[in-house]
């Protein structure tokens, strides 16, 4: 324990709090343990005279480990629920204590509520975000501008669970939110009835809230839109605003941490506040770095990455002024023991973990990069520029498993690109700032400083941009496990060993034989939710809407419907691509779009404009301009289309079957919903039906028809269980034994109806529902069907 102490202890404490959260220990068994040890160890000293260092030692190890499952044992008790019966609640009357606010987005306002009564009933120890969506009017501005944090307010909202994961590799907000102290979510549209309460206000934070409000409006002002949201996100830390599609520019070119306050921020504001300072004594610059890093902590909402690196700076300047030295390892241990001891399910944050390895790798690997590079005779200035790029490669490789965990892919240009980056994004800090001190003497010469560093922000957008392009620029990579992080860590100890102790051509050897066995051992928990050699419908939660992945025994890719896309949710872009990713499917063969209506086919536009889809196949409508439309945009983007019409064509040893000729149908003068396409897959013994939102009248004409080919072993009930579908004789004729039904959770049109669900289950007909549990898998090896559970695969 001489040297390094914290460290020991730090690691003992976090290993206390991972075995909490695999094991889940019980309280009785947490209090008798230290009870125990702490019994053995006074029996020890009074036996021992104290002398046994190495059982003290063990002592204040063991403890610690304690610590850390009770510090999260006692956290979990207070995780939050949701408290109501049902998942969504129209209508309700709310009334609460607003806890904090968040700066205004572009679309909606954010604040936590602490809910007091529902519907005239008390409630207490409930906090809820609530969000008010804008509307055309300026309604949602006045409110902003007059609610303080202490407000108690009340108004008209909709209450509903927080989404929890739906669908393979989607996040769980629900989990997330909870984890946090959030019960749920309250969505507001119309202000009306809103009205403040009581006026009494929290002063303090209300306080730091202004001056960050202050901030972004200042930002607002100076700045366009677009550059505005890059602005607030990397001084105030909310980067709710900036778009999708500069998000995934910056994950893809590996410099996403930039928009993520964190120790690079910290950096930047210590040297500008230092720099600031002046020819003042140098103790007194120390000072003021201290307290700006304080204030900024404060301003960015005491983020854990910002805090680490804030305690860490802290502890340099507090080195300086007492005139001692300070060692990293040891100040990013207190760093991590402090934020854990606050919260310590930070462990498992990106954020942290992100943050924490980062700063570790940089620690151990630059030295060794360092030491080598002081071996080579080279020019001063290129010496310094390589000692730059192995900062930055020590920090992705200690950061790599993390990254390819969270979000699925390695940069390979990333090592490149921070290069130009970081040292930018340190000018347009500095700019930032200064920009908007000057505004406070004047906004006109403040605006020429903005105007400057719009200039270098759009050179950044542009660089990252042309780089995030480039074919070349990343590799996506699914399925890497907790335990695949383990073994590269191991691995990279041994390459760290090797290197110290091995030279020459056993070096080689050894390096080439531990990178091999890594790969090998990469593969052995490899699983795949799309069984090799057989046929798997895969029913994706897209709300309310369809979506249906098909992954033929060939290999081949279908996909019949694409649910919605509205201005606020694209399931095409946001559920099914990266499903896509995820299941590492990079074509689409087969499109089977049942019919135009958005919730079917809305989806699908985002995969065609990103050519995903090679073949498609729809209704034939000709008088209606919506298909005349689709199909414009269909050829515009090279897409191949056909009309549903009675055809059998095999995909391997798979049949698919059309059983309405829509070239024909339109005589019938069919619905929309009635004119949907049906589909039918055999393969082997079991049998796939498909119907869109047909609903009786087709029911009638199908039957009609095609009564000796509908029997099958899964229906896609019609229509999401409208009461308007499954008729009697239609489900006689089928005769299922499983029905799907996609519908989204307490939807406005009440699918599925009671009716559609007591004709099923009279039937001993087994119902799936995805407002009920999410995705459904469902695989044949063409003699059985089998249910994957995908949520403990």
């Amino acid at each position: 324990m001489e040297k390094f102490p914290i460290i020991k202890i730090v690691i003992a404490f976090c290993l206390g709090i991972t075995l909490q959260e695999i094991f889940n220990f019980n309280f009785i068994v947490i209090l008798s343990t230290i009870i125990f040890i702490s019994i053995l160890h006074i029996t020890f000293i009074i036996f021992s005279n104290n002398k046994n260092q190495t059982w003290n030692v063990f002592i204040i190890l063991f403890l610690s480990i304690c610590l850390g499952i009770f510090s999260l044992y006692t956290q979990n008790l207070t995780i939050a629920t949701y408290p109501f019966e049902t998942p969504k609640i129209t209508n309700a009357e709310i009334v609460g204590v607003i806890d904090d606010i968040e700066l205004i987005k572009k679309k909606k306002l954010t604040f936590e509520l602490s809910l007091s009564e529902i519907n005239n009933q008390k409630i207490s120890n409930q906090i809820f975000f609530c969000n008010f969506w804008k509307d055309t009017l300026t309604n949602v501005e006045k409110i902003y501008n007059n609610i303080k944090i202490g407000n108690k307010i009340k108004f008209i909202g909709t209450i509903v669970q927080a989404k929890n994961q739906r669908n393979p590799g989607e996040f769980n907000y629900e989990e997330y939110l909870n984890n946090i102290g959030i019960s749920g979510v309250i969505s507001c549209y119309e202000y009306d009835d809103f009205k403040i309460v009581d006026e009494r206000k929290f002063v303090l934070n209300n306080l730091i809230f202004e001056v960050r409000k202050l901030i972004d409006n200042r930002i607002k002002e100076l700045y366009s839109e677009k550059y505005s949201y890059f602005l607030k996100g990397i001084l105030l830390a909310d980067r709710s605003d900036i778009d999708t599609g500069t998000k995934t520019a910056f994950t893809n070119t590996g410099v996403i941490h930039v928009l993520a306050v964190s120790g690079l921020h910290v950096g930047f504001i210590a040297v500008i506040i230092f720099l600031l300072s002046g020819r003042i004594n140098i103790k007194y610059k120390y000072y003021t770095s201290i307290v700006g890093i304080i204030i900024f902590l404060i301003l960015t909402g005491s983020l854990p990455s910002v805090f680490r690196a804030s305690i860490m700076a802290i502890l340099f300047f507090i080195s300086k002024l007492s005139g001692r030295s300070t060692n990293g390892f040891n100040s990013i241990a207190i760093a991590a023991f402090i934020i854990l001891v606050l919260n310590p399910s930070e462990l498992f944050n990106p954020g942290f973990l992100l943050s924490f390895s980062a700063v570790l790798s940089i620690l151990i690997i630059f030295p060794i990069f360092s030491e080598k590079l002081k071996t080579f005779s080279i020019n001063k200035i290129v010496k310094n520029i390589l000692l730059f790029f192995s900062v930055s490669m020590a920090a992705q490789i200690g950061t790599l498993p993390f990254t390819i965990y969270y979000f699925n892919k390695i940069s390979i240009i990333s090592l490149f690109a921070n290069m130009i980056v970081i040292p930018m994004i340190g000018i347009i800090v500095a700019v930032a700032v200064l920009s908007i001190l000057v505004s406070i003497i004047s906004i006109s010469f403040a605006s020429i400083f903005a105007v400057a560093n719009t200039f270098l922000i759009s050179l950044i957008f542009y660089f990252i941009k042309v780089l995030s392009n480039l074919d070349f620029s990343f590799i996506n990579i699914f399925n890497f496990s907790i335990y695949d992080g383990a073994v590269f860590y191991i691995s990279l100890v041994l390459i760290i060993y090797s290197t110290k102790t091995i030279n020459g051509f056993k070096l080689i050897l050894t390096l080439t034989i531990i990178v091999f066995s890594t790969f090998l051992l990469f593969k052995i928990d490899n699983k795949s939710l799309l069984p090799e050699n057989e046929l798997t419908i895969f029913t994706i939660d897209v709300g309310q809407g369809d979506s249906f992945l098909v992954k033929f025994p060939n290999n081949k890719i279908a996909l019949i419907d694409a649910g919605n896309s509205t201005e606020f949710f694209d399931c095409g872009e946001f559920i099914i691509y990266p499903l896509l990713q995820r299941l590492e499917i990079e074509k689409i063969d087969y499109a089977f779009i049942s019919h135009l209506d958005s919730d079917h086919f809305g989806g699908s536009i985002f995969l065609i404009q990103n050519n995903l889809i090679e073949n498609l196949f729809k209704p034939k409508k000709e008088e209606s301009i919506k298909d005349k439309i689709f199909e414009k945009f269909l050829d515009s983007n090279n897409v191949q289309y056909f009309f549903y019409s009675d055809t059998t064509f095999k995909i391997g040893e798979t049949s698919v079957t059309f059983f309405n000729d829509t070239t024909k149908l339109n005589s019938m003068n069919f619905s929309s919903n009635d004119n949907s396409g049906i589909v039918k897959i055999d393969y082997g013994k079991n049998s796939f039906l498909f119907v869109g939102d047909a609903e009786l009248e087709m029911e009638k004409f199908l039957v009609e028809n095609y009564s000796d080919k509908l029997k099958s072993d899964v229906l896609k009930i019609g229509h999401h269980g409208s009461k308007h579908s499954s008729n009697d004789e239609f489900l006689e004729i089928v005769n299922p034994k499983i029905g799907i039904i996609s519908a989204g959770i307490m939807n406005k049109f009440k699918h599925p109806t009671k009716e559609v669900l007591n004709k099923l289950s009279e039937r001993k007909i087994q119902i799936l529902r995805t407002d009920k549990v999410g995705a459904i898998i469902l695989s044949s090896n063409g003699k059985e069907i089998k249910n994957i559970d995908w949520r403990n695969f």
